[in-house]
């Protein structure tokens, strides 16, 4: 999707996210690479409005922060937003055998975006639903991509092209519910 959004700087640190929010956008938003802290919480809206309010203290501009979750349903939907934390842990492969060794694969993949300038403050949200792989598959991607497979289709995250990867996952919806939430033509 090619789109016109109101200027603004998209608040990462990891180069992966900056990357396929430029190819979903059809362009690059300059971005900030600003180490902020994340609040250590299962709630997403509470850990985005959490960095959205840090990003803002820093920058006093209009801005995008994203946060990023995999709800394992064998675990009761943690890691949730806590993700990042057990993939340093354990890696994809760990946590693919994690969800194997208690006997429910179902997984939902989230993204919340939240945009800020002096005026709003907007948030959108974007679910893929699927299934957590036992080993891990694909060379694209990033994170737990390698894993994850969305309900309809055979290959992980790390095996779709770009195009379809954008199309049915969580981040793409994410960015396109920002767009209509901004009401940007």
């Amino acid at each position: 999707m090619t789109v016109s959004l109101p200027p603004f700087t998209l608040v990462t640190g990891n180069v992966n996210k900056r990357r396929e929010a430029a190819r979903l956008l059809g362009y690059e938003p300059p971005w900030a690479d600003i180490d902020l802290p994340e609040i250590q919480s299962l709630d997403m809206a509470e850990v985005l409005n959490a960095k959205g309010e840090e990003a803002w203290s820093r920058l006093r501009g209009p801005l995008v922060v994203e946060e990023t979750g995999l709800e394992l349903s064998a675990m009761n939907g943690f890691p949730g937003p806590l993700i990042k934390w057990m993939l340093a842990a354990v890696g994809a492969d760990g946590v693919a055998r994690t969800v194997h060794a208690l006997g429910d694969d179902r997984a939902v993949a989230r993204c919340g975006l939240l945009y800020r300038d002096a005026d709003r403050t907007v948030v959108a949200m974007g679910q893929s639903v699927g299934r957590i792989l036992p080993a891990p598959r694909g060379d694209k991607g990033f994170g737990w991509d390698p894993i994850f497979v969305p309900d309809g289709l055979h290959d992980t995250y790390a095996e779709l092209d770009a195009e379809t990867k954008g199309r049915v996952g969580h981040r793409g919806a994410a960015w396109q519910a920002l767009v209509e939430r901004l009401e940007i033509p």
